[in-house]
């Protein structure tokens, strides 16, 4: 199957005037989420907007696979792919060769590049769905100008009880767990994640810090979202949502395709992404509405890791949870 390439547009030539003048009535946004915050659901529910580009995580696998390079290559990646074309081919064939994902360009394995993809790209409305952590500060340089931010946060417990368990999973069906990881009652979310960041306290801090720099630098419009009062009042948030991003909403967003088939469209760096990570993605691609969230975990039934990790955050989150849009 042929899918849909960062960096496709640009490598065709297809900027066109046309293209620029779509972009004048069009919009610019970033979705930034915590881990299991229904940014996915989210991300299909708006796919379904007409004239939509959506990507789906560039940056975090951008940063995914330069942490799986310096480990097993012990690799420096460059942030520029110009001028380092071998560097990025050494590092497309090793992960091609050892099962870990195939790009599906190169280029898109650097942060400058889709920083450039982004502003560069020529469809009417642009959404983009990522993770926080995927960028250090010193990192948050190679942003595409020009876009509205979207900040989706959600309680702690409800996140690292959920990370816990789809982590566990996911990495156990890869076989990338060995001794006391790979026995879940064992099994640490923060320590036994494979990319730094991605499973500790620090994901609340992460997405907290990059709220605060849009705010104080960009000048950017942003706005934050708690996901349990999307899911519980998706016909009061959603419309906010849309019209925070400039997107045209309509009720019919309210219940959408369950099939898998729009997501065959959405710009991802690796093949097989979606179908791959099933513990990550699974029940977001199958959804076709969005349900009252389950009742909150108690502290007394979860892991000690959780509750650990869930103290950590829960000062960014609170501060965060004070700015987010209301019914």
């Amino acid at each position: 199957m042929e899918l849909p390439c960062i960096g496709s547009e640009i490598a065709e030539g297809t900027i066109a005037s046309e293209g620029r003048a779509a972009r004048d009535d069009g919009s610019r946004t970033i979705i930034w989420c915590v881990p299991r915050s229904v940014s996915t659901a989210l991300t299909k529910c708006l796919s379904f907007i007409e004239g939509i580009q959506v990507w789906l995580e560039p940056y975090t696998y951008c940063r995914i696979t330069q942490v799986n390079i310096k480990q097993q290559l012990d690799l420096d990646v460059p942030a520029e792919y110009e001028g380092n074309e071998e560097i990025y081919k050494r590092m497309a064939d090793h992960l091609k060769e050892t099962g870990q994902g195939n790009a599906t360009t190169q280029e898109n394995l650097s942060y400058a590049s889709i920083g450039r993809f982004l502003e560069q790209s020529v469809s009417r409305h642009v959404l983009v769905k990522d993770m926080s952590f995927a960028l250090s500060p010193e990192q948050y340089k190679f942003l595409p100008k020009g876009f509205k931010h979207i900040f989706l946060i959600r309680h702690p417990l409800r996140v690292f009880n959920s990370l816990r368990k789809s982590v566990f999973a996911q990495h156990s069906a890869l076989g990338m767990l060995k001794g006391e990881s790979a026995v879940e009652e064992t099994f640490d979310v923060g320590r036994d994640y494979p990319f730094p960041n991605a499973g500790g306290g620090s994901v609340h801090k992460d997405v907290y810090e990059m709220w605060k720099y849009v705010k104080e630098n960009l000048g950017s419009e942003s706005i934050v979202v708690d996901s349990d009062e999307l899911l519980t009042n998706p016909a009061e948030i959603l419309p906010k949502i849309c019209r925070a991003a400039g997107l045209p909403y309509d009720e019919s967003l309210l219940k959408w395709d369950e099939s898998s088939e729009v997501t065959k469209s959405w710009m991802v760096p690796f093949e097989d992404l979606v179908e791959n990570f099933v513990y990550f993605f699974g029940r977001a691609i199958r959804s076709s509405e969005f349900l009252p969230a389950s009742k909150m975990p108690s502290r007394d039934d979860v892991r000690p890791d959780v509750i650990r990790y869930t103290d950590q955050a829960m000062k960014y989150y609170d501060e965060m949870y004070e700015v987010r849009i209301k019914v």
